[in-house]
């Protein structure tokens, strides 16, 4: 073997985000990470690009970074990005989300257009993956509009609504509509999808509590409000970061919507 000749690298997926992205490859969790992995195993190199902590604007020298590496010369295809952010963006700080909606999608079509231009990207698809709804803990008894006690204390005489947690689970249904609308802007390039997750895990989450086609928002589960119910165990470790349950519907709607859509990413073809 000469000095000049190289291994064949393998293809890879980019897995871009935030925490819910760089947690995805834990065991404990089985996230999409996880799963693609072992979907993928000798297929592709499934790369984790989560940033646990990071909005969309945080995150912007992460993603230069990465498109450096991946255009660099002698770099492996890169044939799938996913980008799956908004669970920190959304949430409201004081009054308004940490970062506003018109900003927020700015920056994802900054995102879709750079990697969208690059001659050497050429192959590479997009999946834009929208935010997961939060968890809000079931009321306890005697809770005012089931805000707890404390949250219902400081809203007294206020509309329950305001409840930040409440607003919060809907700033994420706002920002999952968000993505939707601008994955339809690119839908002629035939390289951008978007996977509604807030929708897909509310479909989980009202099935499983047998209440499959319910529409009425205040009775979203996980939402916090007086007659909703929360999502059970094993779908959060906490109101915001996902269990098992959420990661698997992901990783189900990921593969099911990459595969519909680009058959020549399922594993067996890849490298035929």
């Amino acid at each position: 073997m000469g000095c000049n000749s190289s291994r064949k690298q393998l293809p890879q997926f980019v897995l871009f985000g935030d925490s819910l992205t760089e947690w995805s490859f834990d065991d404990s969790t089985q996230g999409f990470g996880w799963y693609l992995t072992d979907l993928y195993k000798g297929k592709a190199k499934i790369v984790n690009e989560g940033y646990a902590g990071y909005t969309s604007e945080h995150v912007k020298p992460e993603f230069s970074r990465i498109m450096t590496r991946i255009t660099a010369p002698f770099a492996p295809s890169t044939l799938l990005f996913t980008i799956f952010l908004g669970a920190n963006d959304a949430c409201f700080v004081g009054k308004t989300e940490y970062v506003p909606l018109p900003q927020f999608s700015d920056n994802i079509r900054s995102f879709v257009e750079e990697i969208l231009i690059q001659d050497n990207l050429a192959d590479a698809k997009i999946v834009l993956i929208t935010p997961p709804p939060v968890n809000v803990p079931d009321p306890l008894p005697g809770d005012d509009e089931g805000l707890g006690p404390a949250m219902a204390k400081a809203l007294k005489g206020k509309e329950p609504k305001q409840d930040r947690a409440y607003l919060t689970y809907m700033s994420k249904k706002r920002y999952a509509d968000g993505i939707m609308s601008i994955a339809k802007e690119y839908e002629e390039t035939d390289r951008v999808v978007g996977l509604n997750y807030w929708r897909a895990l509310v479909d989980a989450g009202l099935e499983e509590q047998g209440r499959t086609g319910e529409l009425d928002e205040d009775l979203f589960p996980g939402c916090g409000l007086a007659g909703a119910k929360e999502f059970g165990s094993g779908w959060f470790t906490d109101g915001l970061h996902l269990d098992k349950k959420a990661y698997n519907v992901l990783s189900k709607a990921l593969t099911e919507t990459v595969i519909g859509k680009w058959p020549e990413l399922s594993p067996e073809r890849i490298g035929t």
